[in-house]
């Protein structure tokens, strides 16, 4: 049987949030899922709290780090914030509502959600600011934003891609009304 790297661990936890929910995210499931003994899993992990870890790290680097770096790469700011839907609609809204969730209960996961909570606002704000608003307009129209998507998580985790887009289009809206996007640019 071949050895199974860290990464696949990582993806398995990630397939269990979107499918289970954090309570699931156990050794006994982890190796269960994977078919493997709870020694494939040590040789990558200390303990489960040390699978934890990386979990949120993985999930840190690939639903928010990733995001801004290719963002940051369309050097068009108005194109920049359009497509940003796009990346947003990528993620499993199921994951991030039971890392939320899962947030209540275990400190590590609060720790994350709150680093990617500030990563993201502080990209939006400084978006919102790079298309002409003042630094307090754009801390509010980024706390819509954002409150918006974690709401639309919480309240439709099973919301299709295309759907989320649509929603997303409405703040894009907006800010063209408001003079702040130009999508002739």
């Amino acid at each position: 049987m071949e050895k199974l790297d860290r990464n696949s661990w990582l993806l398995e936890g990630v397939k269990i949030l979107e499918s289970e929910g954090f309570l699931r995210i156990t050794i006994d499931n982890l190796c269960e899922k994977q078919k493997r003994s709870k020694g494939s899993l040590y040789f990558h992990f200390k303990n489960i709290d040390g699978y934890i870890e990386a979990l949120m790290k993985y999930w840190l680097e690939k639903c928010t780090v990733n995001f801004i770096k290719t963002a940051d790469a369309i050097t068009n700011i108005n194109k920049r914030f359009i497509d940003l839907k796009d990346f947003a609609s990528l993620v499993s809204q199921k994951a991030e509502q039971a890392i939320r969730a899962w947030s209540f209960s275990n400190e590590i996961v609060r720790l994350y959600v709150r680093k990617v909570d500030n990563m993201r606002m502080k990209y939006l704000i400084d978006l919102n600011v790079k298309t002409g608003m003042s630094a307090k307009e754009a801390e509010v129209y980024a706390t819509l934003e954002y409150s918006t998507m974690i709401g639309i998580q919480q309240l439709n985790p099973n919301i299709s891609q295309e759907d989320f887009k649509n929603l997303y289009l409405v703040f894009r809206d907006i800010k063209i009304q408001a003079g702040y996007i130009r999508i002739d640019e």
